[in-house]
């Protein structure tokens, strides 16, 4: 009984991301891989065995930028079901948290990511974010409250990522 219980529920990612504004500016990293590659993104990486979702965001952050925080507030959550080759339709669970910074300076990990910084809010424009992470820091800029979203994923990424279901909430 098991196995087919693990078996049925194995396919599940959660991933956590974090949006941490110091001084009128937002923590951003460039990733080396992904779908995002090149382009700025929120830093965050995925849940670990016996991990909670705040310890998840808050590792993940120092470790991706070497800046502490803590968790503060959920923000938005982003449900996709995609399929994987080989392994079938996956559920993806990508949970947003603001973030207080704590202490740190950016510094890129070079090993997920090739350059971190605070970018500040005036020159958002200026850079290329993906569209998510930009989408979610004006929605929180904007102190619009969160509700079920309309914003999908380019059909370039529901190609790539093979993406059958997507829903944002917050």
């Amino acid at each position: 009984m098991q196995s087919n219980y693990v078996a049925r529920h194995s396919l599940h990612k959660i991933g956590v991301g974090g949006l941490c504004i110091q001084d009128n500016s937002i923590l951003f990293v460039k990733h080396n891989y992904g779908v995002s590659k090149g382009k700025w993104t929120l830093p965050g990486g995925y849940l670990e065995i016996g991990e909670t979702l705040t310890q998840s965001i808050e590792r993940e952050v120092l470790e991706e930028t070497g800046v502490n925080t803590r968790a503060k507030e959920l923000i938005v959550t982003r449900y996709m079901v995609n399929e994987k080759i080989g392994k079938g339709l996956v559920s993806d669970l990508y949970i947003v948290f603001s973030l207080e910074y704590i202490d740190g300076k950016p510094k890129a990990d070079m090993i997920e990511n090739f350059d971190t910084q605070f970018i500040p809010i005036a020159d958002l424009d200026k850079h290329d974010i993906s569209d998510l992470s930009k989408h979610i820091a004006s929605m929180n800029l904007d102190k619009s409250k969160f509700h079920l979203l309309p914003y999908q994923p380019s059909h370039e990424i529901k190609n790539e990522l093979n993406i059958k279901e997507y829903q944002l909430f917050g």
